[in-house]
């Protein structure tokens, strides 16, 4: 592990899953039954904030268990499920319990006898071998439980995709068959393997798709990655430093390993080098420290996630694509001039990569779904592996140079006002398809880009097509319904001829739900950051942080 789970005073933030998860938990004592499914990349944070829920839910009618599934065998998977369960209702009663399992079976044994008898045909079938027998038997448990005590369990598989690796008949049609009659037994599955997750809650459990509520476990917001970081890094907050802040926050796009490992870097450097005020170079020494040296904790995370991810014989197919990607080329026609080729098995080598997580897939474009990583492969990986003269200083000068230029490219956009941001987003536009919201959408290219402003924090930018227009409202504060929505929809153009044939709000600190409502129905379309964060990365441009 490259970093423990946090929770209590050390965890930041999610309070939109939290909250979720406890409603759900709430309603779950009163007899509605909701399962949850967490998904998001690795590191992103899942088991942090599970673990943190589980610190905070203090009940003793809900019995809470937390079962880790690693690399583990069956045998040990079922032992942490019946441990948990006595150690997690002993305690529900008041009781200290002890750790090891045989005194906790006897500690339970005189409270709750048929559980304790269930949990035994358990241990008999695993040693007898009968390893399907005994994973319904130990999935059953929870229901002789709630019998037994009438208290529900709360069940928490973490890396729940792993369940495939035991040697069981059909593993999670099995499970699905249980939480279809487990009406007071509450599941919540989590996965760092997004793809993998989606097709076995949609095809193994595909009776039970609607029965998971599926929440996103993604980095942190702007807001509180600033905090985290704030919290880390002195002086960070001084206007000096604002640019070497954003910065970290765009590149770890508010991951907290990634923000957890840049901020204590930078921090450790910052004391290091007192004499020198330079932020720029501290930052040159973190991200050489972290992903150049062959030492670093980053470089050697992704290091091991290339061999993770890509089996040695695929390596050098994949590698070459990846490395395509990361240079920018996000269209199959830019990677196969990269490549210098034609391939033509493009198309199923990108399926392969979306399907590990590594790559996904936005109308034409493909990017690479981790954007520190993306920048390891093209500012190390690549130059290290492609370079001429094997010569580390060499290296070191192309590696530095290449960290430069690209501080240097985000000061000089971060500099820019956002209208002048999205302004020249529009005029990169040019007939490309791109995934808006949920549904595909041909942005156009426009023959003349304007821009208007509607007061202190409302401007109008519009982009011509001929004798058509798209009309789009940016707004820094919140929108309301009473003004903003019907100043659009009412929008006119003295002396003009050009019909408006789209209107786009760009709402960059969020949306009464009632304006959103009413936008939805007027057919315009409503941008938050996140998704004009995730165009202007399309487009090869740095995303905004606010």
């Amino acid at each position: 592990m490259f970093i423990e789970p946090v929770f209590g005073k050390k965890f930041f933030g999610r309070e939109e899953v939290l909250a979720t998860l406890h409603k759900r938990v709430t309603a779950l004592k009163g007899g509605y039954r909701q399962n949850l499914a967490l998904t998001g990349p690795m590191l992103a944070g899942k088991s942090s904030v599970l673990r943190h829920f589980l610190m905070n839910v203090e009940d003793s009618e809900i019995i809470p268990l937390y079962i880790e599934m690693g690399e583990e065998d069956f045998n040990n998977f079922c032992m942490r499920f019946m441990g948990s369960l006595f150690y997690q209702y002993l305690k529900s009663i008041g009781e200290r319990p002890n750790e090891d399992f045989k005194k906790l079976k006897k500690s339970c044994r005189r409270l709750i006898p048929r559980t304790v008898g269930s949990a035994e045909q358990v241990m008999k079938a695993l040693k007898q071998r009968k390893t399907n027998m005994a994973y319904e038997r130990v999935l059953a448990l929870t229901s002789v439980f709630k019998e037994e005590t009438g208290k529900s369990c709360l069940v928490i598989l973490d890396e729940f995709h792993n369940l495939s690796n035991f040697s069981l008949r059909r593993p999670f049609q099995t499970f699905g068959k249980f939480i279809m009659v487990q009406k007071n037994t509450m599941y919540i599955v989590s996965s760092s393997q997004k793809s993998l997750l989606k097709e076995i809650l949609s095809d193994k459990l595909s009776l039970l798709f609607g029965n998971f509520e599926i929440l996103e476990v993604n980095g942190f917001d702007n807001q509180t990655a600033r905090s985290f970081i704030s919290d880390k890094i002195e002086d960070v907050d001084k206007a000096s430093y604002e640019n070497i802040r954003n910065y970290l926050i765009q590149i770890s796009q508010g991951s907290p390993f990634y923000l957890e490992t840049l901020a204590n870097k930078f921090s450790e450097v910052m004391k290091r080098n007192k004499e020198n005020a330079d932020a720029k170079e501290h930052l040159l020494d973190t991200f050489a420290e972290l992903l150049y040296e062959s030492s670093g904790i980053l470089n050697q995370y992704f290091s091991n996630s290339v061999n993770f991810f890509l089996e040695k014989k695929s390596r050098r197919k994949f590698i070459p694509l990846l490395i395509a990607l990361a240079r920018g080329n996000s269209t199959t026609k830019a990677i196969q001039d990269d490549l210098g080729r034609t391939d033509k098995d493009l198309g199923r080598k990108l399926q392969k990569l979306q399907d590990m997580d590594l790559v996904y897939n936005s109308g034409i474009f493909y990017k690479i779904d981790d954007k520190l990583f993306e920048y390891w492969l093209r500012c190390v990986y690549s130059m290290k592996t492609r370079t001429v003269v094997d010569d580390l200083d060499i290296k070191y000068l192309e590696f530095k140079r290449m960290f430069e230029e690209d501080y240097s490219r985000y000061c000089r956009f971060s500099s820019k006002s956002i209208v002048d941001v999205i302004s020249e987003l529009f005029s990169s536009f040019s007939g490309e398809k791109a995934k808006v919201s949920i549904k595909d959408r041909v942005l156009p290219k426009f023959e003349k880009v304007e821009v208007q402003s509607f007061g202190e924090n409302v401007f109008q930018i519009s982009g011509t097509v001929k004798t058509k227009k798209w009309v789009c409202h940016v707004k820094t504060g919140d929108i309301t319904e009473e003004y903003d929505i019907y100043n659009l929809n009412d929008v006119r153009f003295k002396g003009e001829r050009s019909k408006v044939i789209r209107k786009i709000f760009i709402s960059l600190k969020g949306i009464e739900q009632n304006a959103f409502l009413l936008a939805k129905e007027q057919n315009i379309w409503v941008w938050d950051i996140q998704q004009l964060n995730k165009i202007l990365r399309l487009y090869g441009k740095f995303e905004l942080v606010l």
